[in-house]
């Protein structure tokens, strides 16, 4: 049987009309630190719009775990993650003495920059610091850590030297949250990124999700 060309590539328009859409969207939440206009984020149904919002993302995206990175595969992952830390609860503590949210980026993360516009963002009213680190003492004094693919073969040790500390570990990594201790992963999948979370991680270092969030995400321990 003989594939007709254009038909092939009539059935791939739909998906990559979906993938430009949701990197547009991506684009503005990096624009304006949210996708949703003001009346919106103040009204009662903020959490769900954006729970819409996270939701639309994950099902739309056009990707696929055998192709290389691309900048629209990761301006949608700094989207993805800016929603992500919407959803966390630090500890007081860990943040008493902190006026900033510091994000750390970990080896090397292709396209790179796409996470970086993030830096100067508001998030829990407080101002988003995106910088690179590479010292376990420098990881510990983030909130946040994007540990990047390149790191693979020490993603346990990465996450053994933040342990119980109040410091989100985000990774792009199969078997990150399931085998290395992670608390989220952001996978590349078929058609779209899964978002993965090891709850037990994140309940020990005393950092609380969304029930928001984890209705989005595959969640471990099952």
């Amino acid at each position: 049987m003989k594939l007709d060309p254009k038909a092939a590539e009539d059935s791939r328009t739909p998906r990559r009309w979906r993938a430009r859409v949701c990197a547009w969207v991506c684009r503005k939440v990096l624009e304006c630190g949210s996708p949703l206009p003001l009346f919106v984020r103040h009204s009662a149904s903020y959490l769900l719009a954006v729970s819409i919002c996270l939701g639309a993302i994950f099902c739309a995206i056009d990707c696929s775990a055998t192709e290389e990175p691309t900048q629209r595969e990761y301006e949608l992952k700094a989207a993805v993650l800016y929603h992500i830390i919407e959803y966390v609860e630090w500890p007081s503590e860990a943040l008493s003495s902190q006026p900033t949210l510091q994000l750390g980026l970990v080896g090397d993360i292709p396209f790179a920059a796409a996470i970086e516009l993030l830096d100067g963002k508001t998030v829990q009213g407080r101002k988003l610091v995106v910088k690179r680190v590479s010292a376990p003492d420098e990881a510990a004094r983030c909130q946040v850590l994007f540990i990047g693919a390149s790191e693979k073969s020490r993603l346990a040790k990465i996450v053994e030297d933040v342990k119980n500390r109040p410091v989100l570990t985000v990774s792009e990594v199969e078997g990150f949250v399931e085998r290395s201790g992670g608390m989220v992963n952001l996978v590349t999948g078929p058609n779209r990124i899964i978002m993965e979370i090891n709850r037990e991680a994140t309940g020990q270092a005393k950092l609380s999700l969304s029930s928001q969030l984890l209705r989005l995400a595959k969640v471990y321990p099952r």
